[in-house]
């Protein structure tokens, strides 16, 4: 009963103040033309979650106030923050790995940019790592780091290169490391391209390498329950079976389809050079569509199949999108209200366990959302 209430409590929240932000996105959108050094927008979100399998289980709900803002410095540097705050509410079991389900004030990304020239970039403080990794690697969170990035622009298309080395944290900036322990790192480096021939339709494709190095005994223990294969040294420390080194690629394309109709396709791949064949890759596929049903609805379809073996990628880090271990299939349906500015949708998914161990079992998840649209400040 208390779960109900604080959900209904939450969507009126949220459907009041998203009044509240139509009126300012309209304010905002007459200034427009007035160049500012700072700006920001906002939105809203609610999830109702069920996880269970056969060990454990969880009903939560989560709501969240996310913000993006940006304040220009000089010509050449402006300054990134995207904080969020997270309000979870009910009962849970289950483990979540670095983005654990919590009450908490955490970072989408805080950093400062800085482009001496149109052709490069170079950027500092908790990078979001979603930037240059496939979800298959990690969830979206901010490491702290350091990023540099060469661009190529040619009519329709645009090429970079980009370089990055990193602290591996959980959402809370913390690197899980005792005093004896060195500090964790990830390098990588990708090669990214992306081509826009109109405003409906784009292709992109990233292809990459990283390389963790000195990843803590907290983390090993905390992935051994997620899929990993970690040995026990003792009562308190852990170590990693393989090292987590090798590729990664991800293409992602939007295709209009006449004028009522969007097509999207999404594959991933992951592998491990570290680690044997037969556990060390991780593929994920998806097909989507929107349909244009009215001038201000859309009905948004989507479903994939994932798999992701024991040692292909840090449970820890991927535990809240895929975890190790696991394959399986995920559907999605929701409907979009343009003019009113949010989305609705339930999400389905169904992860089973490749190899067997004692402590995963086959795991099902449904999840209801209602997020608003971004607003301007």
């Amino acid at each position: 009963m208390k779960t109900t209430a604080i959900t209904f409590l939450c969507l009126i929240l949220i459907m009041a103040t998203q009044s509240f932000a139509q009126g300012q996105s309209s304010l905002s959108a007459s200034e427009s033309s007035e160049k500012k050094r700072f700006s920001a927008e906002w939105r809203l979100s609610m999830a109702g979650t069920d996880n269970q399998d056969l060990q454990t289980q969880s009903k939560y709900v989560d709501l969240r106030l996310e913000v993006k803002s940006k304040y220009i410095l000089t010509s050449s540097m402006f300054l990134d923050l995207q904080p969020a705050v997270r309000l979870v509410s009910g009962q849970a079991q289950t483990m979540d790995g670095a983005d654990k389900m919590e009450n908490k004030i955490l970072l989408n990304q805080a950093a400062v940019h800085y482009t001496p020239a149109s052709f490069f970039r170079l950027s500092a403080g908790a990078l979001d790592q979603r930037y240059a990794h496939t979800s298959l690697l990690i969830d979206k969170m901010a490491f702290p780091g350091a990023r540099v990035e060469a661009k190529l622009r040619a009519g329709d298309t645009e090429t970079s290169l980009v370089g990055a080395t990193s602290i591996p944290t959980s959402t809370s900036l913390s690197t899980n490391t005792n005093e004896k322990e060195a500090t964790p790192s990830l390098n990588s480096g990708a090669l990214k391209f992306y081509y826009v021939p109109t405003r409906d339709a784009f292709w992109s494709t990233t292809v990459g390498y990283f390389m963790y190095n000195n990843l803590p005994s907290a983390v090993a223990k905390e992935s051994m329950l997620l899929g990993n294969e970690v040995n026990t040294l003792s009562e308190a420390d852990y170590e990693f079976v393989n090292k987590y080194e090798g590729v990664e690629a991800g293409t992602y394309l939007r295709l209009p389809v006449g004028s009522l109709l969007h097509v999207s396709l999404v594959g991933e791949y992951l592998k491990n050079l570290k680690a044997e064949d037969d556990v060390n890759t991780a593929t994920m596929y998806s097909a989507g569509a929107s349909v244009h049903m009215t001038g201000n609805l859309d009905l948004n379809l989507m479903g994939g199949y994932f798999s992701v073996a024991p040692e292909a990628a840090v449970a820890y880090f991927n535990a809240r999108g895929f975890e190790t271990n696991r394959q399986g299939y995920f559907g999605e349906t929701g409907l979009s209200f343009r003019k009113e500015g949010f989305n609705v949708g339930v999400r389905y998914t169904d992860s089973e366990v490749m190899f067997t161990n004692s402590i995963q079992s086959r795991e099902k998840t449904i999840m209801i959302k209602l997020e608003t649209f971004y607003a301007n400040i």
